[in-house]
C-alpha cells in the first residue's frame, strides 16, 4: 500500500474543499482512505474512501447553500 494519494487526487480533493469551505478532508496514510467531514459540531456528515471520487461525490450531495 502507498503512503500518500496519487497526485490528481490530490488535487481534486482540494479543489471541491476550496469550493466547500465546510468541510475537511485528510488523507489517513495508514489506511490508504480519504476521510471527509463536515465542520459542523452538530453534523454527523462523514464519508471515507480510497477513491476521491467518491469522497468528492459526497461533499456535493451533502453540502449546503449558507
Amino acid at each position: 500500500m502507498t503512503s500518500l494519494p496519487p497526485a490528481e487526487d490530490a488535487v481534486q480533493v482540494t479543489g471541491i474543499l476550496r469550493d466547500h469551505p465546510r468541510w475537511s478532508a485528510f488523507w489517513d496514510k495508514r489506511y490508504g482512505l480519504w476521510r471527509v467531514a463536515e465542520d459542523d459540531p452538530d453534523s454527523d456528515l462523514y464519508a471515507e474512501s480510497s477513491r476521491a471520487t467518491t469522497v468528492i461525490a459526497y461533499i456535493q450531495a451533502h453540502s449546503r447553500d449558507w
